[in-house]
């Protein structure tokens, strides 16, 4: 048998076992939302060796072209191939520091005595925090803030690889993609990234997602227009 490589950890191959089953016993966690039966579309993987040796891509998988599938659906077909994947979560290097601006906050979303109000109006009773999330998103790398709407000071910084990454490297195949077959597949899996990482965040401190009542996002017009479903047709084309 050959061996299956991520990260410098070796583990041999099984025949019929997925790229999930590995994951899961190299410890990387991938995203998914389905049960891992290939609905959610959350679990993109990046093959960089050894695709021959990886069953057929499903029906589930017709989105993705290349060298990526999902882990849930690729099962090892020829045990006697060396096989290496990424998950699309690499942790890219972002700018934290930048020129210092004293801004004081005012955010819509307050505490008013015993309530939490949005805009004047009480969405929810107060239980000691009121944060937002400020989202940068980016073709290579999305950036999120964790900020304390009462202080206005970020708590926790988070980055992740774009996941749209299956459908080109740059905004001009992606808006390309988009306009095919599978228009809104790129908007879903960037949702599904956001959402993990939302829960990763609140998982590593403590603290529950429904105390964040706010959500900024910013990006380039391609970025932005995909997410909040926006034709992007336009942007790709000549003046």
């Amino acid at each position: 048998m050959s061996p299956l490589h991520h990260s410098g950890q070796v583990i041999e191959l099984t025949s019929g076992r997925t790229i999930f089953d590995y994951a899961d016993e190299v410890r990387v966690r991938v995203p998914t939302s389905c049960g891992r039966v290939g609905d959610c579309h959350e679990c993109i993987v990046e093959i960089k060796q050894g695709m021959e040796g990886l069953s057929p891509p499903t029906e589930a998988e017709s989105f993705l072209s290349g060298n990526y599938r999902l882990a849930c659906q690729a099962a090892v077909a020829d045990p006697g191939t060396d096989i290496e994947f990424a998950p699309l979560r690499r942790q890219p290097r972002i700018l934290t520091q930048a020129t210092h601006r004293d801004i004081d906050p005012d955010p819509l979303t307050v505490r008013d005595g015993d309530s939490v109000t949005f805009d004047g109006r009480s969405v929810d009773r107060y239980q000691g925090s009121i944060y937002g999330l400020a989202i940068d998103v980016g073709t290579t790398t999305v950036a999120m803030n964790l900020v304390d709407l009462e202080s206005g000071g970020t708590i926790h910084t988070a980055s992740f690889e774009n996941p749209q990454k299956f459908g080109g490297s740059d905004v001009m195949n992606r808006i390309a993609y988009d306009g095919g077959p599978n228009q809104g597949e790129l908007r879903q899996v960037m949702l599904s990234a956001i959402n993990f990482e939302i829960g990763e965040m609140a998982r590593s401190l403590g603290l529950h997602r429904r105390l964040i009542y706010d959500v900024v996002v910013v990006a380039n017009s391609t970025m932005r227009d995909l997410l909040f479903r926006i034709d992007v047709q336009s942007i790709g084309e000549k003046p």
